[in-house]
């Protein structure tokens, strides 16, 4: 459904291929789908454990999809000894479940734990209303508004004032075309216009949104998709490097001269 020849490749702006990893998925886990079209009456659930389907039945349910997935490696004992603690795996969830919340600001999201609805985000006006859901509402006074536009690329979203930073990598987020990522680069250009503000070992917060051309990066680099290598990477270093020291300048954040 999203490409039709192969030059199509280099505009997937989506997460990628849905149905490529279900199988994967259901190979190592049981496995529940539940779909329903707009034109049916009733939708279709599948039930299937190790690759093999065990029932399919109708069922009244809203129109679009739902796939759960429940006792990952129950079959694969190998495989399941490498997963890590339940508090562990549980902060991985969380730290995930921000990443694809703060790229949708118009969709809300529910985070159930052990029959227990821990957070929730409805749907909010803006970017930074998301932001303040994910973070709490004591860092909306401290974010500074970061935005530029370029033949090249696109940067908007928040930097925090010295008071947001932190020792721990809590609010440090990079997206690029709706798509997380991590970028060692990119940090040290934010690093970069911070000099002199923050006490040592603190890190600044962040929340910036790149848009760019897909032909002009690729997301394939890496089996997790975090990395994405850039065709010009210098340029956005200059651009963000630029905006965040001009934004920390308008709002009085300047480091002091020390004679």
């Amino acid at each position: 459904s999203k490409i039709s020849q192969a030059e199509d490749l280099f505009y997937i702006s989506s997460y990628g291929f849905r149905g490529e990893a279900l199988p994967s998925i259901a190979s190592c886990c049981e496995v529940t789908l539940k779909t329903r079209r707009k034109e049916d009456e009733l939708g279709c659930m599948v039930q299937i454990s190790a690759n093999k389907i065990n029932s399919t039945s109708q069922l009244a349910m809203p129109v679009g999809t739902n796939i759960s997935a429940r006792n990952i490696f129950w079959n694969i004992p190998a495989r399941r000894k490498f997963l890590k603690s339940d508090a562990t795996e549980y902060r991985q969830i969380i730290s995930e479940f921000n990443r694809i919340a703060l790229t949708r600001h118009d969709v809300s999201f529910k985070l159930i734990h052990n029959g227990q609805q821990v957070m929730e985000y409805p749907v909010a006006g803006n970017s930074k209303l998301r932001i303040v859901q994910a973070g709490g509402k004591d860092i909306a006074k401290d974010l500074l508004p970061i935005e530029v536009n370029t033949s090249i690329v696109k940067l908007s979203g928040f930097i925090g004032t010295p008071q947001l930073a932190r020792k721990n990598q809590q609010n440090q987020y990079f997206f690029v075309n709706g798509r997380y990522f991590k970028s060692p680069l990119l940090f040290k250009a934010l690093a970069n216009a911070y000099k002199g503000l923050l006490p040592e070992g603190h890190i600044p917060s962040y929340f910036i949104y790149f848009s760019i051309n897909p032909e002009l990066m690729d997301i394939n680099i890496h089996p997790t998709k975090t990395e994405i290598k850039f065709e010009d990477e210098s340029i956005l270093f200059e651009v963000l490097h630029s905006a965040a020291k001009h934004t920390l300048g308008m709002n009085s954040m300047v480091p002091s001269i020390d004679f």
